[in-house]
């Protein structure tokens, strides 16, 4: 049976969207990307580029595009303090929304923003692609069937040279906040949806490196039932490096990431073997998947504890002593 068509349009032609998710639209085989929107004329001509056979509507104000094309869903992918305004708007004309991370700077924007989803019965994607790849969906099977026992800490980073970049992430109004609230999203995200924890305060230090935003951050966390971990992000550094290692009463589990890849996933110190059952995905797939079937949806909550966590790590710093985060 053919696949249902979907007509796709686009808030945010940049980098993002053109090297990620343009080669997974066109994988599926049957999207069609009828318009796109962005201020910006040289990110849409890069886009037309990628389509030359399929000729795209083009906008400066996603607005307009909402209101004049006849769409089944949105991707967002533009600056953080934007993403509420553009993924509220898309839901109202009842669209499915697929949104880069993080969903918002705000925590109540992001509860907010949920709660519309689930009233105008449509789905509401967030890009985090490390809850699609198998050896950390295999983890959170392992960790919730009790292979390492109750979960004692954890501790994780990131490392990327992400202090180098330039344009709108180091400017505060439009980043939300810096490497910790941009690539360390990624981390936070993962880390709780692997775990199932649930984090009751925090105790954040950060540096700037002479930039308006973070750059490099550690952030302590205590978690509901007595965990503790951290969750560090280094933005000064010379390439992407990633780890995550979480030790329970009976054993450990441990991630490496380098260069964005997986190099290894550890039991014990061993080796995982992963079932051929458990594949890999992208939240790209899984949202065309939940649009043409209506099944394995479930409401991003990881994101409002995102975000939730992440408040709490600026407030922390801010206010220089350990911070409660909100439920």
């Amino acid at each position: 049976m053919a696949k249902k068509r979907i007509r796709l349009g686009m808030i945010g032609c940049g980098g993002n969207m053109r090297h990620a998710h343009v080669p997974r639209i066109k994988k599926d085989g049957a999207v069609d990307l009828v318009a796109a929107a962005d201020p910006v004329r040289k990110q849409t001509d890069a886009l037309q580029e990628q389509f030359k056979r399929k000729p795209i509507q083009i906008y400066t104000d996603y607005k307009e595009m909402l209101r004049k094309e006849d769409l089944d869903a949105v991707f967002v992918s533009s600056p953080h303090s934007m993403h509420y305004e553009q993924v509220s708007t898309a839901l109202r004309k009842k669209l499915h929304v697929l949104c880069e991370k993080p969903l918002t700077v705000q925590s109540r924007h992001t509860k907010s923003l949920m709660a519309l989803s689930k009233k105008q019965k449509r789905f509401l994607c967030v890009s985090y692609q490390r809850h699609y790849q198998a050896e950390y969906v295999y983890a959170r099977e392992l960790l919730a069937s009790g292979a390492i026992g109750k979960i004692r800490g954890m501790v994780a980073y990131v490392t990327q040279r992400w202090g180098a970049i330039s344009g709108w992430r180091m400017e505060p109004e439009f980043s939300g906040g810096g490497m910790f609230m941009d690539t360390g999203s990624h981390l936070v995200a993962a880390s709780l949806w692997v775990t199932g924890l649930e984090p009751e305060s925090v105790s954040a230090f950060m540096d700037n490196d002479g930039k308006k935003v973070d750059i490099n951050a550690v952030v302590n966390v205590k978690f509901k039932g007595g965990a503790l971990g951290t969750l560090n992000t280094f933005g000064n550094a010379r390439f992407h490096d990633e780890r995550v290692a979480i030790h329970g009463s009976e054993g450990c589990l441990v991630f490496h990431l380098h260069g964005w890849d997986v190099k290894s996933f550890l039991l014990n110190d061993e080796p995982v073997k992963i079932p051929k059952r458990v594949k890999d995905d992208t939240p790209d797939a899984a949202f065309f998947s939940w649009i043409r079937t209506g099944k394995g949806y479930e409401q991003p909550n990881f994101a409002l504890q995102v975000q939730r966590l992440s408040e709490a790590a600026y407030k922390s710093v801010t206010q220089k002593k350990p911070v409660k985060v909100a439920r």
